[in-house]
């Protein structure tokens, strides 16, 4: 049997691909991408908007371009909060907006609850990665125990068959030498023979 025929090799191959191509894997990349984006955007909306209200209360220039672009990035996220509190001007230029400060918590929770959903969505996605990558090692270990059998298997035939080679090879030398002593057995029964030759009768006779 080869590697790519066992059935537990097989087996453990087909869980691992099951794994790499889900698609609940990747939707879980997908989840976490848009997660995270979601993530920094609240967070950085909720800086902005502690950044608004600490400038309004001391009372900074609107006209300075850092103050006008801190105003005009968080005006589209102070809309569903603004008119919460009245706001209330403290000396000269200065202004206590209590919505903003409540527009940055509100941010700051949600950055806290999407943190928590983008770290569930990686729990569970490396828990997928190391469903993967434990069914590919169970694969890969039993295609090395498949692999190793083989060669077990290998070296007790090769083994077997030089056992097999030494036992034909005594056989031989024993039948070799039972032959000899035969031969030098029959050598031995048989009568010598004369060298003389018997002379011939005289003519005429």
């Amino acid at each position: 049997m080869t590697v790519a025929n066992d059935p537990r090799v097989q087996d453990y191959e087909r869980r691992a691909e099951e794994y790499e191509r889900s698609p609940q894997r990747v939707l879980l990349k997908v989840a976490r991408v848009v997660v995270w984006l979601v993530y920094a955007f609240a967070l950085v909306t909720g800086v902005l908007l502690t950044t608004a209200f600490f400038l309004q209360l001391a009372g900074a220039n609107p006209d300075a371009s850092f103050v006008e672009w801190v105003y005009r990035s968080t005006d589209r996220a102070m809309r569903p909060f603004r008119g919460i509190f009245p706001t209330q001007e403290l000396d000269g230029s200065s202004v206590l907006d209590f919505s903003y400060l409540v527009a940055a918590i509100v941010y700051f929770v949600v950055a806290l609850l999407v943190d928590a959903l983008h770290r569930w969505l990686t729990g569970r996605l490396r828990r997928q990665e190391w469903e993967a990558n434990r069914a590919r090692a169970q694969a890969d270990m039993a295609a090395q125990r498949v692999v190793d059998q083989q060669h077990a298997d290998e070296r007790s035939a090769q083994q077997a068959a030089a056992r097999e080679y030494g036992a034909q090879q005594a056989a031989a030398q024993q039948y070799a030498v039972a032959r000899a002593a035969a031969q030098d057995a029959l050598a031995q029964q048989r009568p010598p023979v004369s060298a003389e030759r018997p002379e011939p009768p005289p003519p005429g006779r």
